[in-house]
This record gives C-alpha cells, structure tokens and sequence, in this order.
C-alpha cells in the first residue's frame, strides 16, 4: 500500500468515529488574544459554545488531553512570543509547564486547568510587555543578549564590549530607559523565570539554583527573598496550596 493509499484510508477510518473539530476560527481568536495581551478577550474565548468536538489524538482519555495540551500549549507559546516576549524566557517557561503536566497530572480537569492558567500567564506576560517604554534598539539587543546568556553570570562590561560602546553609558541609557540598573534587571528576570520553574516543576531548589549561574543555593534563597520577600521553599509551597485548593 502506498504512501497516499494509507493516508486516505487513515482520514476514511477517521470520518466513521470522530465528529466535527472545533471551529479553527475560536482558535484564531483566542492565539489573537494572547497575541495582543487581551486578557479578557481570552477569557471570552474560554466561555463560547459551539457544537464540534476536540480532536481524539490517542485511545486513553489522559493521554489524549495531554496531547492536545501539548499542542495548544505549543501554539500559545508561539502567539506570546510574536507578541514581543522573548522566546528564550517563553521556552523555559512551557518546558516547565509541559514537563509537570506529563509527571504530576493525573485527571482531564487538571490538565485543562493547565492549558489555562499557561495561556493566562503568556497573555499577561504580554500585556505587561507592552507597557514598557520607548523602543530603544541598543536597550532590545542588550535584553536579547541577557535573555541568551540568563543561565551563567552576566555582567555590564562583557555587554558592553558585545554591544562595542561605552559600559558606563550603557549603565546609564539602561537605567533611564527601564527604571532600574541593569544588574537588578537581569536579577529581575533570573527570578522570574525561577519562579516559574518552582511552580511548573519539581525540580529541587539546589537545581534550580545552579541551573540559573547563582554561587550557591543561599545566595539564591538571599536574593530571591529580595524581590519576592518569601524563600523558595516557602513560594513553592504556597503556590501549591493555591493550586491544591483550585483543583478540589
């Protein structure tokens, strides 16, 4: 049997079992929500009712959830990152994501409460981009270059000789333009995308800490308690208690 000869027997074995899909236009809409960081336009999207089904990707009804979530997981990451986020930031984050869905779910609600709450988060991530100041090209290539490098140390001056300008006039268009040094903002982001990975994941705290370049696991705990004023331990086990009751 050929190549097409399986495929359209495959689509006719399809036709007999599986009823319309859900419209690709609600699709459209709700990647163009989290696209412009609508918030609300996203939620709207969750609320409409139409009569298709979703696509049965696998005989389990576990397994075929997490597929799906997988996929508009995927395509949500993709719709963030076109709305300005950066991809590497977008990554680690869905990586998170997908990788405690795939160890600690075991219920459809849980999965789909999932899929959510990460398109919420993107949208979100989105909209709070999009508040920033002014387009700066010198500013955008040295985030750029932060975000490529947020796993070991970084520092203003091997910036600068990158970016072949002064560093201390780098330090100073930084601090203008975002509010704030540029040494709290690459301490801003590591914590951020740490935050994430104690949310979405199990990874151990000593983990997460040297997988983010920090000296040591107290100097973590030290500089995370800075931004959020809570200890790693204490911001995992919150969130999971938060979680734990969404989901009872």
């Amino acid at each position: 049997m050929s190549t097409d000869d399986r495929i359209i027997k495959i689509l006719n074995d399809s036709a007999e079992r599986i009823e319309w899909h859900n419209p690709y236009d609600q699709e459209l809409r709700e990647q163009d929500s989290i696209r412009r960081g609508d918030i609300e336009a996203l939620k709207k999207c969750w609320e409409e009712k139409y009569e298709g089904r979703i696509g049965i990707l696998a005989p389990d009804p576990l397994r075929n959830i997490k597929n799906i979530a997988v996929g508009v997981i995927t395509l949500s990451s993709r719709s963030a990152i076109q709305g300005g986020l950066n991809p590497e930031t977008v990554f680690s984050l869905v990586d998170a994501v997908i990788f405690n869905m795939e160890k600690t779910l075991k219920t459809g609600p849980e999965v789909l409460d999932t899929i959510h709450s990460t398109q919420l988060t993107l949208a979100s991530m989105v909209k709070e981009s999009q508040t920033s100041d002014t387009f700066n090209p010198l500013i955008f290539k040295t985030k750029d270059y932060i975000f490529r490098n947020i796993h070991g140390k970084i520092t203003v001056s091997e910036i600068a000789k990158w970016l072949k300008i002064n560093p201390d006039y780098l330090s100073d268009l930084f601090r203008r333009t975002e509010k704030m040094t540029m040494t709290e903002y690459i301490l801003k982001q590591k914590i951020e995308l740490c935050c994430n990975m104690l949310k979405f994941s199990d990874y151990s705290i000593q983990s997460i800490s040297a997988y983010f370049g920090f000296c040591s696991q107290s100097h973590f705990s030290k500089q995370f308690k800075k931004i959020t004023f809570m200890t790693p331990g204490e911001y995992r086990k919150k969130y999971k208690a938060m979680n734990f009751r969404k989901n009872i």
